[in-house]
């Protein structure tokens, strides 16, 4: 089974008191400030359900009762299946499972290390790469093809990933109705039909909310649209404490409950029992440089917290983490990458998003993808902690060896050695000597020969060659059909 079992080492923020008083705030929020969301589907299905709507100011103020019964609503336990179902995702709360970061517009390219767009042939490279790291449980697409039209690009994008990739795809592109429609044919297409999709979900879906309190209403509407389809859908919530949400992290983590639970709520009128995620990628505003700090450690906090808060309602987590501001592979990305996803593993917390990505999330780096591939199973190893049983003890043995003996040839040491011990890929251990007569490579080095390895060796298999043609098909006809009829 794929996925690190959650561990012994446990991180928690709040108690029931501190729970409670988020919940009430987020409630006393929608409420009577309500959610900004311009769109007649949603305000129509709001009003029917008793929400004060403000049609001119796109305003629905949603009571707390509402937002509770959706809460009880919802599908919770999920599968995310994926083309190999070896890699299915199971979300029964016992394992946590990492994602690559996701939507980038650049990429250092691999032969010259220059900075430049991404196209669908980096799209399908990366994807080959994240097929191969046993961490890259989840395949968010890293980067968009910015070779593709803008109108095609979600769809091409899709299109790309499942054909790319042995792994559950989770995509966060979704702009619109028309085009949320047009990634349904192409998950039924891979799936068999859209009651296959229905029963095997190949890839779900993630929205961002325009913090503070609005929900895009194309997007918005595409989620309700992939919901109904039994897509699973997470809104993920990304305020940025200090400019768009309170500056005090519980603040934000109001902010972000309650665009997450008003755009739960338009889903569970809209798809009853409909499967959800709770998503954040809430961070800090550096004041110094006015720009979002994903690897600040406030970006840590806000995802843990927010996911003891997911976790009390029942849901399972998609959290930022493993993120950082450096524009190279390297120390600075090492150590924000570090610190931002420590927490999270600590706290239990289901999805935790962030392999791949620089510069704040904007530039794929294959060699970074490599190394957060390493400090994943790192942060995963420390989560899990000491265990104490009569195995772990090992008194008979210690008794057995005796002073002075060595465990080396013992059968228990090779018994519990994978489980127990970090086993290192890409970090060298060696002494320096040898190191140094090795060319003294650094973890980049060594990074970057494991991707060549992969590019040379990993083999992904390729979708049916009817499905091929059926994916082709598809995206001529979401081009013809989006020219004439544009997003609406």
């Amino acid at each position: 089974m794929i996925g690190f079992p959650k561990g012994k080492v446990t991180f928690r923020m709040f108690d029931r008191s501190d729970l409670d008083s988020l919940h009430w705030g987020t409630l006393d929020v929608l409420e009577n400030a309500g959610v900004k969301i311009v769109s007649k589907e949603c305000l129509d299905l709001l009003e029917s359900a008793g929400c004060s709507v403000d049609r001119k100011a796109g305003i629905a103020k949603i009571p707390g009762n509402l937002v509770e019964e959706s809460i009880k609503k919802a599908k919770k336990n999920l599968t995310l299946c994926a083309r190999n179902p070896k890699n299915d995702v199971v979300l029964d709360g016992r394992r946590i499972f990492c994602t690559t970061d996701g939507n980038g517009v650049s990429v250092m390219d691999f032969d010259t290390g220059k900075r430049r767009a991404s196209t669908s042939a980096d799209l399908q490279m990366v994807g080959k790469v994240a097929n191969a790291l046993d961490s890259a449980h989840i395949f968010w697409p890293c980067i968009s093809s910015q070779d593709v039209p803008d109108h095609l690009r979600h769809v091409v994008d899709l299109r790309v990933a499942l054909s790319s990739i042995e792994k559950h795809v989770q995509v966060e592109t979704t702009s619109h109705r028309r085009e949320a429609k047009w990634l349904v044919k192409l998950g039924s297409a891979l799936a068999g039909d859209e009651k296959a999709l229905r029963r095997r979900p190949i890839f779900s879906s993630m929205h961002c909310p325009f913090s503070p309190l609005q929900l895009d209403p194309g997007s918005t509407e595409g989620a309700l649209l992939l919901a109904k389809a039994g897509v699973a859908i997470s809104l993920y919530g990304m305020p940025q404490a200090g400019a768009t949400g309170p500056v005090t992290l519980a603040g934000s983590i109001i902010v972000n409950n309650a665009e997450v639970l008003g755009g739960l709520t338009m889903a569970q009128l809209a798809a009853p029992g409909s499967p959800f995620i709770y998503g954040t990628g809430g961070a800090a505003f550096d004041m110094r440089t006015m720009t979002w700090a994903g690897g600040g450690p406030e970006r840590a906090l806000i995802s843990a917290g927010a996911g003891e808060l997911a976790h009390d309602y029942g849901f399972v987590i998609l959290c930022g983490g493993i993120v950082t501001s450096a524009k190279l592979p390297g120390p600075q990305a090492c150590y924000e990458k570090l610190s931002s996803g420590m927490p999270q593993f600590y706290a239990g917390c289901d999805m935790i998003a962030g392999l791949g990505l620089l510069d704040d999330v904007t530039m794929l780096s294959y060699e970074q993808m490599v190394i957060d591939d390493e400090m994943a199973k790192i942060m995963a190893r420390l989560a899990a902690g000491v265990q104490v049983d009569d195995d772990h003890l090992a008194v008979d043995l210690i008794k057995k060896v005796g002073p002075g003996g060595s465990y080396l040839a013992e059968r228990h040491t090779m018994q519990w050695l994978y489980k127990e011990h970090f086993i290192t890929d890409i970090t060298d251990r060696r002494p320096g000597e040898r190191w140094e007569a090795d060319g003294k490579k650094t973890v980049v080095d060594r990074a970057r020969e494991k991707v060549m390895r992969i590019l040379k060796e990993h083999e992904v298999a390729p979708v049916a060659q009817d499905v091929a043609k059926g994916f082709d098909s598809i995206v001529r006809d979401a081009d013809k059909d989006i020219r004439a009829h544009g997003l609406d």
